[in-house]
């Protein structure tokens, strides 16, 4: 989440755009080499003005963001000064000047109190995580070289049945079009090994599949984990709320203050009575947890990988001629109008007989 390179490819792209053409000097007849000195240094005083300016512009913006970077700002609008100071290269100047204006535009559009409490949380607890869009276009360039491509590939999600946990779903389809659904409740992979199979059937000719799972986890815009707000609300709620109610179910067994529930007889509440039974080992970890709310979704993570690779084994060979990529992680939503991430945490290619060919997970 950090800015320096979108900083600094702000001030790249706005110096560009800024910096006069020699065409308009050359009309304009004004050069830094004249020999008219006294017209010469009134020209490098309206530059080193301007760019004082500029740099303090950038300054102020970063800083009234209130993100970390704003000490290296203040650096930054120092040496514009002393370079406008010493400069005698119109080009250089003009386009310092413009690229510390495109970052007080930049800063003031990408930051602010929510998305800085919200990021900032991120990077502590989840530190890795990428904004969803992000994550799909370095999946689809790193799996190139083992012949996946957005024509031949299909997706097979297994995320919350919670809309929020669309943005991710939706962000995949938009570059490999419409993705199969395996999730449930938490994005426990509900649809098993015969959901793989039915999947697997669907995977264009000669194709592969890549099968994301994945809990998510709320931060809202204070920075609190496992709540965040939703649009409509006035409050938001609990997210994930059924990997919420798990946690209070296993520590409830934990104390023994709760009786381990019996296999369900009727389908009414299943799915969640499934979720719970496949938490309750991860109870005595989650206890012990200083944020029982941000190792919550860690340690449903590792159940559903345990279960994801059972699934594969068991249903690869209906991957007839591909390979399969599994991309494993947590899914972080956020407050609206803000990016949702995805923290990777697995990814790697196996063939249609389970044998792993490849770990991904430093391509991403």
């Amino acid at each position: 989440m950090k800015l320096s390179a979108v900083l600094l490819l702000g001030l790249t792209a706005t110096s560009s755009a800024f910096v006069p053409t020699q065409h308009a000097v050359g009309r304009a007849d004004v050069s830094l080499d004249m020999a008219n000195g006294e017209r010469r240094a009134k020209m490098k005083q309206v530059l080193k003005s301007a760019g004082k300016v500029a740099g303090a512009f950038g300054t102020i913006a970063l800083a009234t963001a209130g993100i970390p970077e704003a000490a290296n700002a203040a650096k930054a609008a120092k040496a514009t000064k002393e370079v406008v100071q010493t400069s005698l290269d119109i080009k250089k100047i003009g386009g310092i000047a413009a690229g510390a204006f495109g970052i007080g535009l930049i800063a003031t559009k990408l930051t602010g109190e929510k998305e800085n409490e919200t990021t900032k949380k991120i990077d502590r607890v989840f530190n890795g995580a990428m904004k969803s869009k992000d994550l799909v276009n370095s999946v689809a360039s790193s799996l190139k070289k083992h012949g996946f491509t957005t024509s031949n590939t299909l997706i097979a999600t297994s995320f919350c049945v919670d809309e929020l946990s669309r943005v991710n779903e939706k962000d995949f389809a938009e570059v490999f079009g419409p993705t199969f659904n395996m999730g449930g409740l938490a994005g426990f992979p509900m649809a098993g090994v015969t959901g793989f199979g039915a999947m697997a059937s669907h995977i264009p000719d000669g194709g592969n599949c890549v099968v994301v799972f994945a809990p998510h986890v709320g931060v809202d815009s204070k920075g609190n984990v496992g709540t965040v707000e939703r649009v409509g609300r006035a409050n938001g709620g609990a997210c994930c709320g059924s990997a919420v109610a798990a946690s209070g179910y296993v520590a409830g067994v934990l104390s023994g203050s709760t009786e381990k529930a019996a296999p369900p007889t009727e389908p009414l509440d299943a799915g969640q009575s499934f979720v719970g039974s496949m938490l309750l080992p991860q109870a005595a970890r989650l206890d012990k947890a200083p944020e029982k709310m941000v190792e919550l979704p860690y340690a449903i993570y590792d159940a559903q990988k345990e279960f994801v690779d059972k699934i594969v084994k068991a249903g690869c060979g209906n991957v007839k001629d591909g390979k399969i990529a599994v991309l494993g992680g947590v899914q972080i939503n956020t407050p609206p109008g803000m990016s949702d991430y995805f923290l990777p945490l697995s990814f790697e290619v196996v063939d249609n007989k389970g044998k792993k060919i490849e770990d991904m997970l430093s391509a991403l």
